[in-house]
């Protein structure tokens, strides 16, 4: 089975992938896990950064051993595999966008399958909850903000973005895009001038930006509370033009 990588988000030292396969003329996606690890107590491994090395989103890889994964909802998307094999190959652009578009939720459906539920600024879904894990909401660029917080104890800021999430209104959202925080990091600036190269990356995508969003594996924000899957910013792509 070939999968077409489309997300790539940072997962402390690893990294968390999902990709899309074309199945029965229909895009479904899906999350490889590491076979490897398949016995852990919970799957927030991910994949070793060195086996990443030089490759891109929109790659296409062979699954080696593929196999399902019983699903922990809201992460029904999870396929073990044994192994990544790149097939030098990537998708066309008219494909990109194909794929973009039809991660999109209809406007009668939610973009979980579950109601989201808020907190003042985030969004989350409890655990066991919703049928997906991962979705596409397309944004007017300029209603994209970025910024950056700084935690006690933490080794660097963390980047957020404010943007419209539907029907929720704004929401302020972890930044997980791969990518676009290495484009930043790259420009070797101060945490202020990276964002604003962030804001600027983003407005040069076109008028509407596709942005993927992703449910977090259960965590805790707050130890008072229960663990949930909270709402995160995987992805940033024009949806004319889309770039890894």
């Amino acid at each position: 089975m070939e999968m077409v990588l489309l997300d790539w988000t940072r997962m402390g030292k690893a990294f968390c992938l999902a990709g899309v396969v074309l199945q029965d003329r229909n895009y479904r996606i899906i999350r490889p896990l590491f076979t490897k690890n398949r016995h852990a107590p919970v799957r927030n491994i991910g994949w070793p950064a060195h086996l990443l090395e030089r490759h891109v989103r929109w790659e296409i890889f062979e699954l080696i051993g593929s196999e399902p994964a019983d699903p922990q909802l809201p992460h029904s998307e999870d396929v073990w595999v044994q192994a990544l094999r790149p097939r030098n190959r990537f998708a066309l652009r008219e494909q990109r966008r194909a794929v973009l578009e039809a991660t999109a939720p209809k406007p009668e459906e939610s973009l979980f399958g579950a109601p989201l539920l808020t907190t003042r600024f985030a969004a989350y879904l409890p655990p066991g909850t919703g049928c997906r894990s991962l979705t596409t909401i397309l944004v007017p660029s300029d209603e994209i903000s970025f910024s950056f917080c700084c935690r006690e104890g933490a080794p660097e800021p963390d980047v957020r973005v404010m943007l419209p999430v539907p029907p929720l209104g704004e929401r302020l959202l972890m930044v997980k895009d791969h990518h676009l925080l290495r484009r930043a990091e790259e420009s070797r600036a101060d945490p202020a001038r990276q964002m604003a190269a962030l804001n600027t990356t983003v407005m040069q995508m076109g008028e509407r930006v596709a942005v993927r969003l992703g449910l977090s594996r259960p965590f805790q924000s707050d130890t008072r509370q229960p663990a949930m899957c909270w709402l995160m910013a995987d992805g940033f792509f024009s949806l004319h033009d889309p770039q890894p």
